[in-house]
């Protein structure tokens, strides 16, 4: 049997061990969960409707190519944002070098095989 002593020892290292797990669970797992929350709730609230907006308007039937000062505009994002949004929803840059604009198709309605075939075309 164990004295009063090394009974509150015992249970000072059980207590103290448990405690330092606690705090390493929680202090790990408790911002990753945040994190993870708040890019949920942005995703649903911001870049969500962002992205079908592009992808209503790229899958028109108005236009092939849209530049990127015009999608930027109509979803209210930077140039930058509006990039990032676009690669995420499946579209691509032109290789077409113009001066003035980046222009933007959806790759599934403009493959890149297809501009490539066309460039090699010329080229020859």
């Amino acid at each position: 049997m164990l004295t009063e002593f090394e009974a509150a020892l015992l249970g000072g290292i059980i207590g103290g061990f448990i405690g330092v797990i606690g705090t390493l669970v929680s202090s790990y797992y408790g911002p990753r969960r945040l994190e993870e929350w708040r890019e949920k709730r942005e995703e649903e609230q911001t870049h969500g409707p962002r992205k079908r907006y592009l992808k209503q308007i790229l899958e028109g039937k108005k236009f092939d190519w849209y530049s990127l000062s015009t999608l930027a505009r109509a979803t209210g994002t930077t140039e930058e944002e509006c990039r990032i949004l676009l690669i995420k929803i499946g579209a691509r840059g032109s290789l077409k070098e113009k001066k003035d604009d980046e222009m933007w198709a959806l790759e599934a309605l403009q493959p890149i095989a297809k501009e490539l075939e066309k460039r090699k075309n010329v080229e020859n």
